[in-house]
């Protein structure tokens, strides 16, 4: 039944939730205090963000809950292409790897290409066998429910970020609502001046465009829905009462709707609307919690998604075939492994993730340039720190970063970055010496770098395989107490 909570389900749930970290405090309570909330539409989509900001938690710990709270079975994990202009999800998809960055918006009658840091939004839905919602029965819901509640993300406001959800203004605006069955006719009529009509129908995204003028003939519109169109016999309705019939020749029922929109409406372009922070694609790919608890979510090995800003962080260690040479082979071997538990701790607190090791280097992603500087500078903190512990100074790192877009793929079976940014980020770490962190000019230009960095040394810099120079900054930090 939708909207029945399985409670010994999500007790046991919730039970082994609490033992995977010590969590904040009430955040468990808070947790199943959404999942028991009287609306299915609460548990629909959920966004951590907004769940952290409404319950004062913090946003990393929430997304990290949910995350969890996904690999025990308590939520689902769904991305959304999301349209810019009307904030639908005009395709949604259970896996990364079956994902793809081109969409079609028939309401807007939009067609765009995402990137993982814009429109790629991924949300969390109870999953059916802790609650079970309304939502999970697709067939049973009403067209407005279907395209209103399922398809539009609640983060998009009208105007600005304290407006109206767009979501609860966008009924208004749409003229014709209703499911179609297969091989039904649904005949359909209502009064508009001049203008443009929007047909779309949601299950195959597909729509087409009427023109409304004054002197058009006053024929009867039909449309149909075939396999993967929606077709129609006139390309232009004449203004005031306008009448039509769908006909769906599918195999499948399909939610259409039209939208009419006014000469003055077009004119003006889109409405004004803004969308409230969500997790991104990009996010979710620079998360260490989420590439350590789903290993096997991957692209389509043939597939790659652009990435419009992403900081790459390359470390690696002064002198390592000399480190072996004198501590031996299994010595050097298990500092290193340390070190990198200690760097992976680092990145993970500043909101990064490891992409990969490559002999004793590291490759560390992040969505923002301060969490990547400001991880390098812990970074160098923590090897002081560990160095101290092992009674020497056997690890010495050398640090480089550098933003800019970027490919996610999948190589070797995990995900991974490729292009020009990846490049120029490991050229830059090869310019640092012992204890030397080098960040590029686009790095220092981020919010909230420069004041996290002094002692900055600027220079151009040639990077082998890099054809322009670079303009890089050296950072180098005051010695430690006793060096």
């Amino acid at each position: 039944m939708a909207g029945a909570v399985n409670e010994a389900a999500l007790d046991e749930k919730l039970a082994h939730l609490e033992e995977v970290r010590d969590w904040s405090p009430r955040l468990m309570s808070k947790l199943e205090a959404l999942l028991t909330a009287p609306d299915d539409y609460t548990v629909l989509r959920v966004n951590p963000l907004a769940f952290a900001k409404e319950r004062g938690v913090a946003p990393a710990e929430a997304f990290d809950l949910f995350l969890h709270a996904t690999k025990l079975g308590i939520f689902t994990l769904d991305w959304h292409l999301l349209c810019p202009f009307c904030g639908a999800a005009v395709e949604s998809f259970a896996s990364l790897r079956v994902l793809h960055d081109t969409f079609f918006c028939a309401l807007c009658a939009l067609r765009s290409t995402a990137n993982l840091d814009d429109y790629i939004q991924v949300s969390f839905t109870a999953a059916p066998a802790v609650r079970r919602l309304k939502f999970h029965d697709v067939d049973t819901l009403s067209a407005h429910d279907f395209l209103f509640q399922l398809r539009f993300t609640r983060e998009m406001r009208f105007g600005a970020l304290d407006g109206p959800r767009l979501a609860e203004l966008m009924p208004k605006f749409v003229n014709v609502l209703t499911w179609v069955n297969p091989g039904e006719t649904v005949t359909w009529s209502f009064d508009a001046g001049v203008g443009e009509l929007a047909a779309a129908e949601f299950q195959a995204h597909t729509g087409v465009t009427i023109k409304v003028t004054d002197d058009a003939p006053a024929d009867e519109i039909e449309l149909t829905i075939a396999e993967s169109t929606l077709d129609t016999t006139r390309q232009v309705a004449r203004a005031g009462t306008i009448r039509g019939t769908v006909t769906n020749q599918r195999a499948y029922r399909s939610v259409f709707a039209i939208a009419f929109h006014s000469a003055e409406e077009l004119a003006m372009g889109p409405p004004p609307s803004m969308m409230e922070p969500f997790i991104t694609g990009a996010m979710v790919l620079a998360n260490q919690t989420f590439r350590r608890l789903f290993r096997g979510e991957v692209l389509d090995g043939n597939e790659g998604l652009g990435v419009r800003d992403v900081s790459i962080l390359f470390t690696d260690l002064k002198s390592s075939t000399a480190l072996y040479e004198r501590i031996g082979d299994l010595k050097a071997f298990t500092l290193v492994q340390r070190h990198f538990e200690r760097l992976g701790a680092v990145v993970a607190r500043h909101g990064g993730a490891i992409v990969k090791t490559i002999g004793d280097a590291v490759m560390a992603a992040f969505t923002k340039p301060a969490h990547a500087v400001a991880a390098a500078l812990e970074m160098q903190r923590q090897i002081d720190a560990f160095n101290t512990e092992h009674g020497g100074r056997d690890v010495v790192l050398k640090i480089g970063i550098h933003r800019g877009p970027s490919i996610a793929v999948t190589l070797n079976d995990s995900l991974d970055y490729f292009g020009h940014t990846v490049n120029v980020a490991a050229r830059v770490q090869g310019l640092a010496d012992a204890d030397e962190i080098f960040i590029t000019d686009d790095v220092l230009r981020g919010d909230g770098v420069a004041s996290l960095v002094t002692g900055v040394e600027c220079r151009d810099a040639s990077l082998r395989g890099i054809e322009k120079q670079v303009r890089v900054h050296k950072v180098t930090r005051a010695p430690s107490p006793g060096r």
